[in-house]
């Protein structure tokens, strides 16, 4: 689930010269964090990439270019904090529970939570929420210049500060995130029930968290001291165990599952599903794939490019089929946001939308969108006269 607001920008940048690159803007495009939010970049090396028979087959379905949707859906204005120019929603949960941020600058961040038609301003001591569960736990990080360091409100209200920067939120109330270690470097760390614990790293290395599904399993990077190497990683039974080929994972669902993506030995880019210990290749015929999120019934976002035609395409993997779902209109189309049902958020060079089992509605009103819940609600930020922005809901 990586500023408050993503930027437009062509898809092309999600498959930048390097890897860094790549997988920074691709976090930044599924991921919706603070402003400072930590993120972890990829060091990758050229690997062969097993294909599966099913998942790996050509497209079983390609939608049709949806640049004319049925539908429009008009935003619903949830305002702003009082003297703050900008103001975004962050997060949505089940129950309708939105939480976002306000700024004048980068560094000077105020938090919201809006519920049942109320916008409320959080503490000082929790500026820049960006995930809020089922339960109203709500996570993010404090903007700072150098390093951010992360919070946690309770259900009954009560702010936690914590000793690293918070990267994600399960749904059963873990907290994951980064933070300094003594004698130099960062562990992964995670805050459960009170309590934060250590995930460390090998003797060498630094470990850096990048994404923790509902139900607690914890995806990573592990890399050297010096930078010189590194891998991603799933945390099992107490260690940091490698995926089984290299590459850049960008999430990970309840079944251990992890999508991103990885380089072929001749410099092309794959959507990759790593299952287990295995490697599966989402896109061998596509030199510019890239996989984003992935949900707990085994659906995979993603996204492609065409050199030919300069256009970028959002991509579903569903029950093993491939689904080009098309460039949305747009001279690019960057993925946002999957959720558990399968639902889809783009935004694009010219407008926004929600894309469900082949019904694409336009989500009006000059609108950044940034997350979505279970029941299809989208959240994010629309332009206001003057340059200002304000919070909004699209149903």
């Amino acid at each position: 689930m990586v500023s408050s607001s993503p930027s437009v920008a062509d898809v092309g940048t999600l498959i930048p010269v390097t890897f860094r690159e790549a997988a920074m803007d691709a976090m930044r495009a599924i991921r919706v964090a603070a402003a400072t939010a930590t993120l972890a970049a990829a060091t990758m090396t050229s690997v062969t990439l097993g294909t599966g028979a099913a998942l790996g087959a050509p497209p079983a379905a390609v939608v049709p270019d949806v640049g004319q949707p049925a539908a429009v859906v008009q935003p619903v204005d949830l305002g702003g904090l009082p003297g703050i120019a900008s103001n975004g929603a962050s997060a949505i949960n089940d129950r309708g529970d939105i939480v976002g941020s306000g700024y004048n600058d980068p560094y000077s961040g105020h938090g919201f939570r809006w519920s049942r038609g109320v916008l409320t301003a959080l503490p000082d001591t929790a500026r820049a929420p960006f995930k809020i569960n089922d339960a109203g736990q709500v996570a993010g990080n404090q903007p700072g210049r150098f390093y951010s360091p992360g919070f946690v409100i309770r259900p009954d209200a009560t702010v936690v500060s914590l000793g690293f920067s918070v990267v994600d939120q399960g749904g059963n109330g873990q907290v994951l995130g980064t933070g300094p270690v003594t004698g130099g470097g960062t562990h992964a760390q995670l805050w459960r029930e009170g309590h934060t614990f250590d995930l460390g790293a090998p003797a060498g290395y630094t470990s850096e968290a990048r994404a923790i599904s509902d139900n607690g399993w914890i995806l990573g990077e592990v890399r050297r001291s010096d930078h010189q190497d590194g891998y991603d990683a799933r945390w099992v039974q107490g260690r940091w165990v490698a995926l089984p080929t290299n590459g850049f994972g960008a999430d990970i669902n309840g079944r251990g599952d992890v999508v991103g993506w990885s380089s072929t030995p001749s410099g092309d880019t794959h959507a990759t599903l790593w299952q287990g210990n295995r490697a599966i290749d989402l896109d061998p015929q596509d030199p510019l794939s890239t996989a984003v999120a992935i949900n707990d019934a085994g659906q995979i976002l993603g996204s492609t490019f065409d050199p030919v035609t300069d256009l970028g395409h959002i991509l579903l993997w569903d029950q093993g089929h491939r689904i080009d779902l098309g460039t949305f209109g747009g001279q690019f189309a960057r993925p946002i946001a999957l959720n558990g049902r399968g639902d889809v958020v783009v935004l694009t060079s010219t407008a926004a939308f929600r894309w469900s089992h082949g019904r694409t509605v336009r989500l009006a009103g000059s609108g950044v969108p940034t997350a979505i819940n279970n029941r299809g609600q989208v959240v994010g930020t629309i332009l206001r006269p003057g340059g200002t922005s304000h919070a909004a809901l699209w149903n």
